[in-house]
């Protein structure tokens, strides 16, 4: 026992690291995983040279709480199967492509798919407290508060150089990420400080920081200027809402919480200078449909859709896909999107694309499993990350980065378990 609560505790750190690396440095995040890994591998190896002592009645201690039988015992054979398969589904995917360069890269970029289910679903839920689990939570709100801050500072270094605001905004503005994935990053912390915030969760210190952070990172999703991310903050904030407005703890005092965030939110929206508000500018700009056609992303989905439909049932390959688009932009004469190998801008379609039906199958069973189980866990803040990376991936493909890929796959086997198993002093809280 002992052995194992090292191997847990070293796979808790390791974990930790790369949550808080996860909003900041991305080439971090392919060591801390081999690490991750490999401390995985060590303790199954011990595991069975134990059981094979025993059993040569060289010691007289089997190992009966080996990973096999920690998954049974947590009934997430399903969902480990579920979210596995889509990874063996790229590997199948390596035999069919042609540019296997780039297939195997994507694969090793796909490797937390496959690791985080088998890493996290095996752990000894005895090992786990509620303690635990909210600080995995606020050590992603330390790294990107930490990423907000140096993005500040380096936008206000080169402002006093050049003297634009535009340093300020979007892709100038956003140092580590595209701004769609740091948008992503920290709506998800937003949600999750108020989930905590309104839970009573949080100890004093811990809502004092809340409540500082959280106007700071709204603020700093409107100078990213993804037009996605300010319709998902607004349908965030408004889930939030109606969920204090049905949640029964201090009702009154969460619900005021929640409306003085919207208000700050939306504050800030108004006050934006409409030369860099990138969403009202689109709006601005939309008269008709045929004006919805002219948008860049509509023609990277229509030579997206027409090459993933040229190739069903099983899609190009594992690496092919890049290659592909690029063929359909060349012979639309879209020459820019050639030139900037844009991926599909989709994750659905990009699936469809590189692994057909098959793949697009097992991606959105995976994520309609995840929503149901959180919705008959009542656990909402699994909810909340669900849908703000499935609306996400409607305008961007998310897994074709590091970063996207460590995100979805570490959040989303991390909240299963939660959602699935009761821990000891459940962090759930009901509806």
């Amino acid at each position: 026992m002992k052995r194992k609560k090292i191997h847990f505790y070293i796979q808790y750190v390791i974990l930790l690291l790369m949550i808080f690396s996860l909003p900041l440095e991305r080439r971090l995040l392919p060591p801390l995983m081999l690490l991750l890994s490999f401390n995985w591998v060590v303790e199954v190896m011990s595991d069975m040279m134990q059981n094979l002592l025993f059993r040569l009645k060289i010691i007289h201690v089997d190992c009966i709480n080996n990973k096999w039988n920690v998954l049974k015992n947590n009934r997430l054979i399903f969902p480990f199967c579920l979210f596995c398969t889509l990874f063996f589904l790229y590997v199948i995917g390596l035999y069919y492509t042609e540019n296997m360069s780039i297939g195997k890269n994507e694969l090793v970029s796909k490797l937390s798919l496959f690791a985080m289910p088998v890493i996290l679903f095996t752990s000894d839920l005895k090992l786990w407290n509620k303690s635990m689990i909210k600080w995995i939570f606020n050590v992603f709100v330390l790294g990107c508060f930490l990423g907000i801050i140096y993005c500040l500072y380096h936008s206000l270094s080169v402002y006093r150089m050049e003297h634009e605001f535009k340093q300020f905004f979007y892709q100038d503005h956003s140092f580590f990420h595209h701004p769609s994935y740091a948008s992503m990053f920290y709506t998800f912390a937003i949600s999750a400080m108020i989930y905590y915030l309104i839970n009573s969760d949080a100890k004093m210190y811990e809502k004092i920081i809340y409540i500082l952070f959280i106007p700071l990172f709204i603020v700093e999703v409107f100078l990213l200027s993804s037009k996605t991310a300010f319709l998902i903050l607004f349908f965030v904030a408004v889930l939030f809402i109606f969920y204090v407005i049905i949640h029964k703890h201090n009702r009154w005092l969460n619900l005021l919480y929640t409306l003085i965030i919207f208000m700050i939110a939306f504050s800030v929206y108004k006050f934006m200078p409409e030369k860099y508000n990138r969403f009202l500018s689109k709006i601005n700009d939309i008269h008709s449909i045929d004006d919805l056609k002219e948008d860049v992303r509509f023609y990277i989905w229509t030579g997206s859709w027409e090459a993933a439909k040229e190739n069903i049932p099983y899609g190009v390959g594992t690496g092919d896909a890049k290659d592909i688009l690029k063929n359909k932009y060349k012979d639309k004469s879209l020459e820019y999107f050639y030139n900037r190998e844009y991926n599909a801008h989709n994750q659905y379609l990009q699936v469809l694309l590189t692994l057909g039906i098959p793949g697009i199958a097992v991606f959105v069973s995976g994520l309609l499993y995840a929503f149901f189980i959180s919705f008959k866990k009542r656990y909402f803040l699994y909810i909340v990350f669900l849908i703000i990376f499935s609306l996400n991936i409607l305008t961007e493909s998310m897994l074709e980065r590091q970063a996207g890929v460590v995100f979805y796959a570490v959040f989303n086997a991390l909240l299963c378990l939660i959602a699935f198993v009761p821990l000891p002093e459940s962090v759930k809280e009901n509806i």
